[in-house]
């Protein structure tokens, strides 16, 4: 579940993509599992036709367990960067997401895709998002490089620091869902 604090529109050269409607400061939590994502098995992709397969791993992700998750809403819209304002909060335990710089209105929401499968990784391309650090081919690597790793982790610790800072539109209903995350937010 994605916090509603964005709109969709279509981009020029992207396809549809999230917009800020307002300002959202870095530390805030905004994308979390909740209970109407749907969970598939590690095999169940391996029956798809080349089409669905191809949606598939387009709009859901792969989970630590190899388990995947297809999201319930918008958040299949966030769009690839490899200097995103989102990225995975890096707990097992529990999983959201953070915003890990501060986004203006107006401003388009993104995310590093490279965290997203182990192999076989299905989202490999260019990369066309235009970043001063720009990998120029998006791939999901297994494990992780560390040196893409401790970038990730350079943004991510920071952000989590601001968590109990800053106003969590989720907290309410995260808590209701998962009452152990309250360790997040105090």
């Amino acid at each position: 579940m994605i916090a509603k604090l964005f709109e969709l529109k279509e981009t020029e050269n992207k396809g549809k993509a999230l917009f800020a409607k307002q300002f959202i400061p870095k530390g805030t939590v905004i994308i979390f599992e909740c209970p109407d994502c749907k969970i598939y098995s590690p095999d169940y992709p391996d029956g798809l036709s080349d089409g669905d397969r191809k949606h598939f791993f387009k709009h859901a992700y792969q989970r630590d367990d190899l388990t995947y998750c297809m999201a319930c809403d918008e958040t299949i819209y966030l769009n690839h960067s490899c200097d995103s304002n989102i990225l995975w909060s890096g707990f097992d335990d529990f999983f959201f997401d953070i915003v890990v710089r501060d986004i203006q209105p107006g401003e388009e929401a993104t995310y590093d895709y490279r965290v997203f499968y182990n192999e076989p990784c299905l989202l490999r391309g260019d990369c066309q998002c235009g970043s001063p650090n720009c990998c120029q081919k998006v791939e999901c690597i297994r494990p992780i490089p560390e040196d893409l790793k401790s970038s990730w982790q350079k943004k991510v610790k920071p952000a989590l620091a601001e968590i109990i800072k800053v106003h969590q539109p989720l907290k309410e209903i995260i808590i209701s869902t998962n009452p152990d995350a309250e360790k997040y937010f105090t």
